[in-house]
């Protein structure tokens, strides 16, 4: 018995240690690969993604939640550092960090799943365009722009004027090697993940044919940058513009995290639920300390927390190891990491980018019209100004769409021929707002005839309104008809509605109420 334990045991250690290689190897070029495409140097991105590991992923809760830096956030991450500069790295990540454990130990982290699907999928999807249009240029060994339309605008004159045809070549090589490699249905394809193929042939290719091509370039000394170090850390605090953006980044990360966590419960069906506080404290800390390291953004990344549990990991062991890992090759083996052409890594980068925004693709088809209108007002305001513009754009616009809804009061008024009498049907929020056009529409009715008001439809009943009608049966003695019984029938509201009508009337009494 106890050997068939010990061989249960050997057993799972090996599954998870498979696990933790296979991680590495989806791990380790996508964090060079978004270091260089937020434009800091490729040691940041590792030492980010060992904090993501080891750090956030010692604290968190869920086995198979991988945290580290993203590509997404990567593109954010750009913007940033071209409006405040490389030295304001440190401070707006340090930042993020506290706002994520100031909201996660006081259990608000709720808050990110309230907000609406459609701007959540606008921004990952803004992100998912950005990420394509702007690694685009570098894939081609050409400087990404401004903003995410400016990038796409100047894609041609890219390929025209400042295209490496020598990069441009193996970047579209390295792309249909990635997407060749991810249809294979042999049993190498799930072990090896096509990231990784794609760039190891790439740089295979660039070495063997001596391609001139740009490469990843690591310094002699992988020196960590403490914080207190750069000389005008303490100034970056001071600026509001700094505070802007670091909040910015608390708000997508923790969006981004809050949807992996999603994602890894909706794997488990329903086996696993976990506590969303204690993983935004788990993220807070992990950004906190890569702030202190002048390091990139951590957040969970759903196509790493995949593949984790694909590989069948059921511990954080290989989450802790992976990271370890990813620490020794970065210190024992630096001139290795330097093959790899930079074009390869954007071209991977592109390519995640496409198979994000078709995944977000599938995810909205069943949207209604309004929440697909929303969706593209995001993307749109993302792409033409930055992501915090484009997601405030997107909030504002789905506050918008609600208080219309709340506050909308659609009418309907009908003649009843040889009964003398008007059906007048209220549905949504009647409020005090709508006095004057409820006003009109009595004026309208033909003297002497009567009103049958149907409240089944109706979500609210101001008591505005309410004195309105009964004003107007004082003047239209017994000449109003309305069934109370029924007001709000046709929604979920109905409970509380009776309960606002049988409070007692402006002027003290119920009006006269012919059935």
């Amino acid at each position: 018995m106890q050997s068939n334990t010990a061989i249960n045991s050997q057993t799972k250690l090996s599954k998870e240690l498979s696990a933790a290689v296979l991680l590495l190897l989806v791990a380790l070029p996508l964090n060079i690969g978004v270091a260089i495409a937020a434009g800091v140097p490729a040691e940041i991105g590792l030492f980010s993604g060992f904090i993501g590991a080891v750090v956030t992923g010692g604290l968190s809760r869920c086995a198979s939640l991988v945290s580290g830096p993203d590509a997404g956030i990567g593109a954010l991450v750009a913007e940033m550092l071209h409006k405040h500069g490389i030295e304001a790295l440190g401070p707006i990540v340090l930042i993020a960090g506290l706002l994520q454990l100031v909201i996660g130990f006081s259990k608000q982290a709720r808050w990110f799943r309230a907000v609406s699907p459609a701007v959540v999928s606008g921004m990952l999807l803004g992100m998912g365009l950005l990420i394509i249009f702007s690694q685009f240029h570098i894939m081609l060994d050409d400087s990404p722009k401004d903003c995410g339309f400016a990038n796409l605008i100047m894609i041609p004159q890219a390929c025209i004027d400042g295209m490496n045809h020598t990069a441009a070549f193996l970047g579209v090589a390295s792309i249909l090697i990635a997407y060749g490699w991810s249809k294979l249905k042999l049993p190498i394809a799930k072990v090896l993940p096509p990231a990784l193929v794609a760039i190891v042939t790439a740089s295979v290719l660039a070495e063997l044919l001596h391609l001139g091509v740009q490469k990843v370039q690591l310094p002699a000394d992988l020196g960590i940058t403490w914080l207190h170090s750069t000389p005008t850390y303490l100034k970056q605090f001071l600026d509001p513009a700094v505070w802007i953006s670091a909040i910015t980044l608390t708000f997508v990360v923790s969006a981004q995290t809050t949807i992996t966590v999603k994602a890894m419960e909706t794997a488990s069906d329903g086996q696993e639920r976990f506590n969303y506080d204690r993983e935004l404290i788990s993220q807070g800390a992990g950004n906190f300390l890569s702030g202190m390291i002048c390091g990139l953004p951590i957040a969970g990344v759903l196509l790493r927390s995949s593949a984790n549990r694909q590989s069948g990991a059921k511990t954080k062991i290989p989450n802790l190891v992976h990271g370890w890992l990813m620490l020794i090759a970065a210190i024992l083996f630096p001139r290795l990491l330097e093959y790899i052409p930079t074009c390869a890594l954007a071209a991977i980068l592109v390519f995640i980018g496409v198979r994000m925004v078709a995944e977000i693709r599938k995810s909205i088809v069943d949207y209604p019209i309004e929440e697909k209108a929303i969706l593209a007002l995001t993307v749109i305001a993302v792409l033409a100004t930055n992501l915090f513009t484009g997601v405030l754009i997107g909030l504002v616009t789905a506050i918008g769409k609600e208080l219309y809804r709340l506050m909308h009061l659609k009418t309907t008024i009908e003649e009843l021929p040889g009964r003398r009498a008007t059906v007048l049907k209220l549905a949504g929020a009647a409020t005090f707002a709508h006095i004057p056009h409820l006003l009109n529409l009595l004026e309208s009715m033909e003297e002497g005839s009567e009103l049958h008001v149907h409240l089944e439809d109706v979500t609210y009943l101001d008591h505005a309104v309410l004195q309105m009608f009964m004003e107007w049966e004082m003047e239209h003695r017994e000449k109003l008809v309305i069934d109370w019984s029924t007001v709000g029938s046709g929604t979920a509201q109905q409970q509380n509605l009776k309960k606002g009508v049988n409070m007692p009337y402006i002027f003290g009494r119920k009006p006269h109420i012919v059935d």
